[in-house]
């Protein structure tokens, strides 16, 4: 997966966020598994180099998809995020709102 490919998911998934849906706040500590839970997403199934630059990428942005999280997601967001086994399935869960 190219790094620009990376970027542009994170960054519809950090839009769906701003825009919002009902669901209630998630925890900070949501946040942060989703956090987590992107990054692994974003380097299953790589391997080599190319697994390790989309690891560095994903891990480098955990700071902001935390703090976009926390101040503008929903409960039903991430929950949805959290249960997503794949990039694909996360982008359902709110990416999809922007386009």
């Amino acid at each position: 997966m190219r790094k620009s490919h990376v970027m542009f998911i994170a960054a519809s998934f950090a839009a769906s966020l701003a825009i919002g849906a009902c669901g209630g706040k998630p925890s900070e500590d949501d946040c942060k598994k989703f956090a987590d839970h992107f990054s692994t997403l974003m380097t299953k199934g790589q391997e080599g180099p190319a697994a390790e630059i989309t690891k560095q990428v994903a891990d480098g942005m955990k700071g902001d998809l935390v703090k976009e999280c926390v101040e503008k997601g929903t409960k039903a967001e991430i929950d949805c995020a959290l249960k997503a086994a794949s990039m694909e399935e996360l982008e359902k869960c709110g990416g999809s709102k922007i386009k």
